[in-house]
């Protein structure tokens, strides 16, 4: 069977990222800032937004250096693969692509853009999914709903203005219909009678295929928050019953017990019960990666586990209850922001214990960082304990900046979750940057 590589296996397992300190640590040695040109006897604050349109220049740059290059035969990570039709890689396209689209550096009649868009939307499967690698048998419905959840979202933004303004209707709607069939529990679809008291009811597992295929639905947070930033770009209504199954999920992965259900109950790979986080816990509010795994958590004195919250899948988790139709001053919302600001930080992905670990998956945390303050619509993150009021948009353009490379690229020095991968790592970046417009 083939294995796929690249992004789906960077999303799919880059979400177990845990921990909780908030110590601070430096960009990578590796990379360079690259220094704002200023006017001679200039001496202001360069502004977040020119910085933003430099990064976003100088990545462009490495990024047409990157079109239509597939990964060598014997890179079979993708680490070095690149994007547009001939790169056969249908998760970098559509990142690059979303993450440019509608920047200073798009152009709907470029030609590397046009090309791209098109092969896009003749690769769509009839039963409205996206291949990893179109073509190749062994790969279709694998990882599916990362793949689609992708493209989707930059199908919807098309559709909606431009050359591709209303020609992608179709296109669109086929997307919308596998990733609400996919979910977990949906009536028209593989998992319709999936009993709503098991672990995995309302979310989202990698393919709508593997769940027709008997086994245990492996919905995750990471997977989950793909499809539903989909839908809700798709335009299905916060009335559809798709987001009251979401909610389930959702709440149940939120570390607070009271926003679950009476009587709901998780246990983990060692059959212990899993406790949600109190009130005195730094992980209270916070997200986890699923309601009975993770990849770190602590046994309690009735042997009990309490998982970790961290940065990544928390964001995901507040801009999945906005798309659901949660309102800021719901409980769910005021936890999670509660995390949030309690943690705040763009020097690393905040939740992690181990050292080591600071780094793992963070430019997947810029992107969801971004993509929901964006969302939230707030211009400041209130740090109240320490009397603090982050101008989030700047502190995530000047991390980004100071880390980026003089080719324009940026990679992180951990290699886990496929972050060595420039181009991945570059597509996740100008995601960030173009929600910190």
């Amino acid at each position: 069977m083939l294995k796929l590589p690249g992004v789906v296996l960077a999303l799919c397992v880059g979400a177990s990222v845990l921990g909780t300190s908030m110590v601070q640590v430096q960009a990578a040695p590796s990379t360079k800032a690259i220094p704002l040109q200023k006017a001679a006897g200039d001496d202001s604050e360069p502004n977040p937004d020119a910085l933003r349109k430099q990064a976003l220049e100088k990545a462009w740059g490495y990024l047409k250096t990157m079109y239509n290059k597939p990964a060598p035969r014997e890179d079979r990570a993708q680490i070095k693969a690149g994007w547009g039709p001939k790169s056969m890689n249908t998760p970098y396209t559509a990142l690059v692509l979303q993450a440019l689209h509608g920047t200073e550096v798009w152009s709907d009649d470029e030609a590397m853009f046009e090309d791209s868009v098109n092969w896009l939307v003749e690769t769509q499967e009839a039963g409205g999914d996206w291949s990893f690698m179109p073509g190749i048998p062994q790969a279709k419905g694998m990882y599916a709903v990362y793949v689609t959840g992708i493209v989707a979202q930059l199908m919807a933004e098309l559709n909606a203005d431009g050359a591709w303004k209303g020609k992608l209707n179709d296109n669109v709607a086929k997307a919308r219909d596998y990733l609400k069939q996919a979910q977990v529990g949906d009536p028209d679809g593989p998992a319709k009678d999936y009993d709503e008291k098991k672990e995995g009811y309302g979310g989202w597992a990698y393919s709508k295929e593997e769940i027709g295929q008997g086994k245990k639905p492996a919905s995750n947070m990471s997977t989950s928050s793909f499809a539903i930033d989909a839908l809700h770009a798709c335009g299905v209504k916060e009335d559809d019953e798709m987001w009251q199954r979401a909610l389930k999920f959702l709440k149940r992965n939120q570390n607070a017990g009271e926003v679950q259900e009476e009587g709901w109950q998780a246990t983990d790979s060692k059959g212990r019960k899993v406790k949600p986080a109190g009130k005195d816990s730094p992980d209270y509010g916070g997200a986890v990666y699923a309601e009975g795994s993770s990849a770190g958590g602590e046994e309690n004195e009735d042997g009990s586990v309490t998982f970790f919250s961290y940065g990544t899948m928390t964001y995901n988790l507040l801009r999945s209850y906005l798309f659901a139709g949660l309102k800021k001053d719901s409980v769910p919302v005021k936890l999670a922001m509660g995390w949030i600001q309690r943690n705040y930080t763009v020097e690393r992905v905040p939740g992690m214990r181990d050292e080591k670990d600071y780094e793992k998956g963070l430019y997947y945390y810029y992107m969801s960082m971004g993509k929901t303050l964006n969302a939230l619509g707030e211009n400041t993150v209130e740090e109240p304990e320490r009397g603090l009021k982050h101008d989030w948009r700047k502190d995530l353009v000047n991390a980004l900046k100071s880390r980026q490379a003089d080719d324009g690229s940026w990679v992180n020095t951990n290699a886990d979750y496929q972050e060595n991968s420039p181009v991945l790592c570059t597509a996740y970046a100008l995601e960030a940057l173009r929600n910190a417009k």
